[in-house]
């Protein structure tokens, strides 16, 4: 199916006017702003924007898409995390684009924007231009360059006048709780993400900023108005619903969702401290298994501040607790005869990971509560072996 989809997208690309040429739009023409609703892709969690050019009477009806990818590209995982991702512009015809939302169950609603024909012709000229093969990819950025902002500076840049958004209708909240409210869906994603996401995710998004996000475009487009002089009219003259699905909410508690694993996961740490406490048992085991997780997470993230060119990610505080050098220090502990040497490591986690719980407050970056329950695993192992090891030098 990707295969055939890429396959239409080339054909109709060639089938656009070239170079020199355009479609010459009626009086009838309308342009407007589609915004799709989410699904538990990851990819559509946060929903979708694309423009719609319809002239019936020319009988060009057809959606302008930000938001193409090939994920099958060569190392398009590899390239996504390096921030090397290029999306596309690709245009479809709006009947193939409506059929291909509703059979996703995903909503769609329509946006008419209050264009006099010259603007029309004029963003209808920009986007087949921009269409073009040599013109169509762009280096994709999450919080501010997407398939959302993406139509929001092509409509702003090919209109008269200006557009003039409220500024008291922002929600003041920053890039990471906003992008939190759809990720909880996917609540393992959203624990994901939270650890790749530095301490630029917590700046407060302005409402200019939040239109990254395609609700809060649609939201802000409905109380926008294009500025003429002395003369003001809405940017959005008629919003039409296409096609509704309902909204299917999950109540309850979800047993598999990161603070409730990782909330038994503590509760069993606690217990085999205790009873290794009580009955002075020697066993690493437990130790191993938080060492090598708590290291690679902070590898893996060190790799995201070190490589990554997506600007949220770094600097990136979750390194405090996810201490990189656990990984390496487990391999070493491994080895018996080094264990004499390498006692004192066992204090001075403790030590980082208490200052970790105690001053984690001034910190400008919010932690996931799934990293607190993580981090007091790993400080409850090494104050036990702490006390362990001081015990036995007692002796």
């Amino acid at each position: 199916m990707k295969q055939i989809f890429y396959l239409f997208i080339a054909i109709f690309l060639f089938s656009l006017p070239q170079k020199g040429f355009s479609v010459q739009l009626s009086e009838d023409a309308e342009i407007s702003v589609l915004t799709c609703g989410k699904s538990e892709l990851i990819h559509a969690i946060y929903g979708h924007t694309a423009i719609r050019v319809n002239d019936q009477r020319r009988r060009f009806d057809v959606v302008f898409n930000y938001g193409v990818f090939n994920f099958s590209a060569p190392n398009f995982v590899y390239r996504f995390a390096k921030g090397r991702t290029d999306y596309l512009l690709a245009p479809e015809r709006y009947s193939d684009f409506y059929e291909g939302y509703k059979k996703r169950g995903r909503s769609i609603t329509e946006q008419v924007l209050n264009l006099n024909h010259s603007e029309k012709q004029r963003l209808l000229d920009f986007l087949i231009e921009n269409a073009q093969p040599e013109n169509r990819e762009y280096r994709y950025n999450f919080f501010y360059d997407n398939c959302a902002t993406r139509v929001r500076d092509v409509i702003e840049n090919q209109i008269d006048g200006t557009i003039i958004f409220p500024k008291d209708s922002g929600q003041n909240l920053t890039f990471r709780k906003l992008v939190t409210a759809y990720q909880k869906i996917l609540p393992w994603t959203n624990f994901g993400i939270q650890l790749t996401l530095g301490t630029p995710a917590d700046k407060i998004a302005s409402t200019y900023e939040e239109m990254f996000l395609p609700d809060y475009l649609m939201k802000h487009f409905a109380d926008a108005k294009i500025r003429m002089g002395d003369e003001t009219k809405p940017l959005v003259k008629e919003t039409n619903l296409i096609y509704e699905v309902s909204d299917k909410k999950k109540g309850g508690i979800n047993l598999l969702s990161p603070f409730v694993v990782l909330s038994i996961c503590l509760l069993i740490v606690f217990y085999y401290t205790y009873r290794q406490l009580s009955q002075q048992e020697i066993n690493f085991l437990l130790d191993y298994i938080l060492l090598f997780v708590t290291g690679l997470i902070g590898l893996v993230t060190l790799w995201f501040v070190t490589f990554s060119e997506h600007p949220a990610m770094h600097p990136n505080y979750n390194m405090w607790w996810a201490v990189p050098t656990n990984l390496f220090f487990m391999g070493f502990w491994l080895v018996k005869k080094w264990r004499p040497l390498l006692k004192w490591y066992w204090q001075a986690l403790s030590v980082w990971l208490i200052l970790f719980f105690a001053f984690n407050y001034m910190i400008p970056q919010a932690f996931h509560i799934g990293f607190y329950l993580i981090a007091l695993m790993m400080l409850t192992r090494s104050l036990f072996q702490s006390f362990r090891l001081f015990r036995e030098k007692r002796q």
